[in-house]
């Protein structure tokens, strides 16, 4: 912290702190346009949402259950590949094994018919 040597009455000086120094008023700035504004973060990302947050999962619906399985093992996909969040995660896969225990998707692979369906997933297969 700097400080400023103030002549004193005596012939000894003191030393005074200089956050305790005035600034002059013709330095002193009382305009208010010169402030900062509030604003959000221009660069921040938008909230991730989940795409079936709202959707209700049924295991009927094999159409949508086949997005989340693995054309060539019939592995579920996890959170990270589907994008879900963690209680869609958990329908999903519960609807998934409903719908292999009543025979509604094979358990092995993915349905031929569905293979050329858009991909929902985030997953990169070679072509």
């Amino acid at each position: 912290m700097a400080a400023r040597v103030v002549a004193a009455g005596s012939a000894w000086r003191r030393l005074v702190p200089a956050a305790l120094w005035e600034r002059p008023h013709r330095l002193q700035y009382s305009d208010q346009a010169d402030q900062p504004i509030q604003m959000e973060n221009p660069y921040s990302e938008p909230p991730k949402r989940c795409i079936l947050c709202g959707i209700n999962v049924d295991y009927k619906n094999v159409q949508l259950l086949s997005q989340f399985v693995s054309p060539h093992t019939g592995c579920i996909y996890g959170r990270h590949i589907t994008g879900l969040c963690n209680k869609k995660q958990k329908e999903i896969a519960k609807a998934i094994r409903r719908a292999h225990v009543f025979g509604l998707m094979p358990v092995m692979y993915k349905h031929p018919s569905f293979l050329t369906d858009p991909k929902i997933c985030n997953v990169k297969y070679p072509e």
